[in-house]
């Protein structure tokens, strides 16, 4: 019986208010490493996102938002001699918006000059508009004065048609972007059986 007593004051029974603490501390661990794993996925789709918008943004910019000079062309040229020093020249321009925002431009006056820079014609493009991703056509003419001597026999007349136009291009009809397109065609004119030849537009 000594011995009983002995055992039982030596090992004393733990008090009930232990394991209550012992709950409530694993219970705030517990809260606490939840509420660190919750704010790392909240961090770290944050950061993905961001880095989603920029990639957006880098790819409008790049697309939309690059704005590229208009090209211009002739085509399509017809020219009749009425056995004089004169020519008649009409031709197609070929307007070609590469952007995707509307480009509006000014009346433009184009030249057709001599390989020696002699201006010996004129015509105007009228000024308008031409839509996003798109190619417009002008009809244009041309009196052309034939050099009182050509340098060769054989007929054949080498030319350059020039023209600068000036515009704008229009984004979100609130921001405006200057943008000339120049044309700067060379050909050559066969005054023996009125016809173009070797055209080159750059």
């Amino acid at each position: 019986m000594a011995t009983d007593q002995k055992y039982q004051q030596s090992y004393p029974l733990a008090p009930s208010s232990v394991m209550p603490r012992s709950d409530a501390e694993f219970a705030r661990n517990n809260f606490q490493s939840n509420y660190n794993q919750r704010r790392k996925n909240k961090i770290r789709s944050i950061f993905l996102i961001t880095i989603f918008l920029i990639g957006i943004i880098l790819l409008f910019s790049f697309t939309f938002l690059r704005i590229k000079s208009p090209k211009m062309r002739l085509e399509n040229i017809t020219i009749s001699n009425d056995g004089g020093s004169r020519i008649i020249f009409s031709a197609q321009v070929y307007l070609r918006n590469r952007n995707f925002w509307r480009y509006d431009y000014d009346s433009t006056l184009g030249t057709i000059n001599t390989a020696g820079g002699a201006t010996i014609g004129q015509f105007v493009i009228s000024d308008g508009e031409i839509r996003r991703r798109s190619t417009k056509k002008n009809y244009v003419m041309a009196n052309i004065n034939l050099p009182s001597r050509l340098n060769n026999t054989s007929g054949v007349l080498p030319v350059i048609s020039e023209a600068k136009m000036r515009g704008k291009v229009k984004v979100f009809r609130v921001f405006r972007w200057k943008k000339t397109a120049d044309l700067n065609c060379k050909m050559s004119i066969n005054l023996t059986i009125s016809a173009i030849q070797d055209l080159d537009c750059e």
